[in-house]
Formats: C-alpha cells, sequence, structure tokens
C-alpha cells in the first residue's frame, strides 16, 4: 500500500500544491530510470567503440543529467521546506494575535453574566452565554494552532517534574462529565487511591489525556461507554481509554495521527473536531519519553493507550512526602 501511495504522482502533486512532474517521488523514479538507461547505453558505446574520448564522453552526459535531475529534486524540496516553514510561522503569528481579542470577549461576557446577569432577559443571558461558549471554542482552536506551530518548528517546550498522573486523569474525567452527559455516554474511572508518579509535563499531559477521552466521548454514538485506566507496567505507566465508538475504519488507521485527519464515519457522524487533538497528543507523549498506540474495529469501537516512565523511587518519595506536607497544611 505505501509502494502505492508513493507512486500515486497526482496525489502527490495535489497534496503538495505543485506540478505532477515536480514531485519529488517522479523526479526520483525518472533519475533512476535514465541511470539504468545510461548505464546500459554506456555499457553498450564501450562494447562498440574502442576510442577512450568516446567513452568519456557518454559518462559525462550521464553525470550531468543525474546531477540536473538531483538539483531539481533538492531545489524542490527546499521550496516546499521554506514554504511549510513560513505557513508555520503565519499560524505561530496568528494564533498569538488572536488569544489577546478572545481572552476579552469571554472576559467581559462572564462579567456580564455575573455582574449584570440579574438585569438580563432571558433571552439576552442565552445570546451571552453562546458568545462566551464560541469563544471558548475558538480559544481552544487558536491554543491547538499554536501547539501544532510549535511542534512544527520544534519549539514545543516542556517543563518536565514528578507528578501524580492518577490525579490529573480523575479531574479531567470530573471536567468531562457534562460533557459525556450530553452525548448520553458514561465514564467509568476506578481510582485506586495510591499516587502513580510520572515524570513529565503535567499540563501538558493534561491536556493529552483530555483530548483522548474526550474523542472517546465525541465518537460514541449514544449510549456510550468510555473505561478509563491507569496501571503500572516494568517502569512504566500505562494510560487507556477505551470506548464503544464508531471505530475507524481499517484502511485509515495508519493516518489517525496525522495532522487535520478525521475519519470518514466522524465525518459520516457529523462530530466536531479539527484532526489536531491526536497529533498534539502523540507529540506530547512521545517528548514526554513515552508511547502512544491504539487498537480500532469500525463499528465496535477503540482503545487509545500510551506509556509514560514512572518517577525514580527517590523522587516519587520526596514528591510524596511534599504533596502530604501541603495537604495537612
Amino acid at each position: 500500500m505505501k509502494i502505492v501511495n508513493d507512486l500515486n504522482f497526482r496525489k502527490q502533486a495535489k497534496e503538495l500544491g505543485i506540478s505532477m512532474w515536480k514531485t519529488p517521488s517522479f523526479l526520483f523514479l525518472l533519475m533512476g530510470i535514465i541511470t539504468i538507461v545510461a548505464m546500459a547505453s554506456v555499457y553498450y558505446v564501450s562494447n562498440f567503440y574502442e576510442s577512450p574520448e568516446v567513452l568519456v564522453i557518454a559518462e559525462s552526459v550521464v553525470v550531468i543529467t543525474i546531477f540536473s535531475i538531483g538539483n531539481s529534486i533538492i531545489l524542490e524540496v527546499e521550496r516546499i521546506a521554506r514554504l511549510n516553514k513560513m505557513k508555520s510561522e503565519f499560524v505561530s503569528v496568528a494564533s498569538h494575535q488572536l488569544r489577546t481579542p478572545l481572552s476579552a470577549i469571554r472576559w467581559e461576557t462572564e462579567l456580564l453574566l455575573t455582574k449584570f446577569g440579574k438585569g438580563l432577559s432571558e433571552k439576552q443571558k442565552s445570546g451571552i452565554e453562546t458568545i462566551n461558549l464560541l469563544a471558548i471554542r475558538m480559544t481552544r482552536l487558536v491554543s491547538d494552532l499554536l501547539d501544532v506551530a510549535r511542534i512544527d518548528q520544534g519549539r514545543l517546550i516542556l517543563k518536565k517534574s514528578c507528578f501524580d498522573l492518577e490525579k490529573i486523569v480523575q479531574e479531567t474525567v470530573h471536567s468531562l462529565i457534562v460533557v459525556a452527559k450530553g452525548k448520553n455516554t458514561n465514564i467509568i474511572f476506578k481510582n485506586s487511591g495510591t499516587p502513580v508518579i510520572v515524570v513529565g509535563d503535567a499540563e501538558k499531559l493534561r491536556l493529552a489525556i483530555e483530548n483522548l477521552i474526550s474523542n472517546a466521548i465525541k465518537y460514541t454514538d449514544g449510549k456510550g461507554k468510555v473505561e478509563v485506566s491507569v496501571r503500572k507496567k516494568n517502569g512504566f505507566v500505562i494510560f487507556s481509554s477505551k470506548d464503544n465508538g464508531v471505530g475507524i475504519p481499517d484502511e485509515q488507521q495508519s493516518q489517525v495521527f496525522n495532522k487535520f485527519f478525521r475519519s470518514d464515519n466522524a465525518v459520516k457522524y457529523q462530530t466536531e473536531g479539527t484532526g489536531l487533538g491526536l497529533y498534539i497528543a502523540k507529540n506530547i507523549i512521545e517528548q514526554s519519553g513515552g508511547n502512544i498506540w491504539f487498537q480500532s474495529k469500525e463499528g465496535i469501537g477503540s482503545i487509545f493507550s500510551f506509556s509514560l516512565p514512572l518517577c525514580s523511587p527517590v523522587k516519587a518519595r520526596h514528591f510524596t512526602a511534599k504533596a502530604g506536607s501541603k495537604h495537612k497544611a
């Protein structure tokens, strides 16, 4: 399947926004064919002409042809790389600029609802709540775009420290209960009550966990069930989010962690989303020293899991003691 995709020059040209004959795969193939033909020609010439001048000319033609095509490939790849860098920089700048007015909109609407809510009619309150909700969604989208731009530019900074993953999971599940009820979905998470101390950026990993659980809720088609679990295994902690939702088609599973990817059945059920959540989650987890994987069957459901290294015993004891003293205070 990969070979077929690599040879689909028309599809590559459409994705890259260039002519079909300029696609790197086409140019590489062309260079390979020309190299084979040139080598066969030189061999043929060497058998019929003993003059060294003829052989030198033939070999020079071959080298010039190969260098010309190689140069075309390099120039095209450089052009695509520059365009990709410009796109990432534009997204980063635009996201930064949008965050300020969106924060102002949210602050003003929340102020109207809390301080002046008694003087508003039900229709006015509903309108302001809608504006606030849309501003929250836009803020989330802008944050996702900013994270993607940072990942693409290699500027996603993680502040690693030891923290209780089970506590983060519990808080995330609690924050998504209302969303789950709206989708007629039940979230099941059994808290062991024992801290599971891992190494990573707590806030970034909270975002990754929220993306995985919210996806599980989003893609259940009524009367859904999402089972969340955290367990230790061989120096790592394994997080899993299992749902009985629509699942992912087999032929599209290789694209799940790609930017902006949304499966056909996600579009079919008209679920909201940008296709950025799993891409961001994958990069956060891998940069934290973990791995992410999934199992899915269309019409049955999906299980998304990731692993993270456990905090060293010494640091874990220090964290537990510190957390205990804060709790007593």
